[in-house]
């Protein structure tokens, strides 16, 4: 799987300004501390979920009042949601990373490719980092601010569709908004990662995980597509060079 540029613990220690003598001053800059505070309830997010964003808890841990970091936020679910939205972010820019297949020079089959490595990825960033992801599902519905965020997830793989139209891989005028069989598949796959239900991190969940794509995915493509994706064995995991 990409490994997903988010922020770690070592990242929010690192946003904390430290005196000359080494520990950590109370000073900050229009807008560090808040970036700090977030990076601190990232790395805790990705640990232990959103029990663990807990403001009291984390203003000592960048060295100031939990009074100073209030103030940064209106409340306790205003900065969740910043750091679910966050989570969107940085699963968008893994699905971003991928470069578009070279497997084949069918630009059909190359299009079906590139929107399976996307679904693969996305359900990849939930067997990396569960706890955040369950986060950012729990979070989804309830938040404008999460939810634009995750829309934008949803826009970069709508891209990859729309340059697969163009190539006959698609059914013209597809969106994905609408592919609850797609959805499906993605968001199932993922919380079995995110609640623990079965080990996700094997060679045989990689092939179920594949699979179970292939045929959810099925609904969206076009005849041509269909014999094209059915004329070659394709592997599980991220396909981007000539793997079949």
């Amino acid at each position: 799987m990409i490994e997903a540029q988010v922020p770690t613990a070592a990242d929010a220690a690192k946003a904390a300004p430290v005196n000359e003598g080494g520990g950590k001053k109370k000073s900050y800059h229009h807008g560090d501390l808040r970036n700090a505070i977030i990076l601190e309830a990232t790395a805790r997010a990705r640990e232990s979920g959103e029990k663990a964003i807990v403001l009291r808890e984390i203003a000592p841990r960048i060295g100031v009042s939990a009074t100073a970091a209030y103030r940064h936020f209106a409340n306790r679910q205003q900065l969740v949601d910043e750091v679910s939205g966050r989570g969107f972010a940085a699963m968008r820019d893994r699905i971003a990373a991928i470069e578009p297949t070279t497997a084949t020079t069918d630009p059909v089959l190359a299009a079906y490719i590139d929107l399976r490595n996307a679904a693969i990825a996305v359900v990849g960033f939930a067997v990396d980092e569960p706890a955040w992801a369950r986060m950012m599902l729990e979070t989804l519905g309830v938040s404008s601010v999460v939810a634009e965020s995750g829309m934008s997830v949803r826009e970069v793989m709508q891209d990859i569709v729309d340059r697969g139209i163009d190539e006959g891989a698609f059914t013209p005028g597809l969106r994905l908004d609408g592919q609850r069989a797609m959805w499906a598949a993605i968001d199932g796959l993922s919380a079995q990662a995110m609640f623990g239900v079965h080990p996700m991190d094997t060679e045989s969940a990689d092939q179920a995980i594949a699979r179970t794509l292939d045929l959810c995915l099925t609904d969206l493509l076009t005849e041509r597509a269909i014999q094209a994706r059915s004329a070659v064995d394709l592997p599980a995991g991220i396909i981007t060079d000539a793997r079949i």
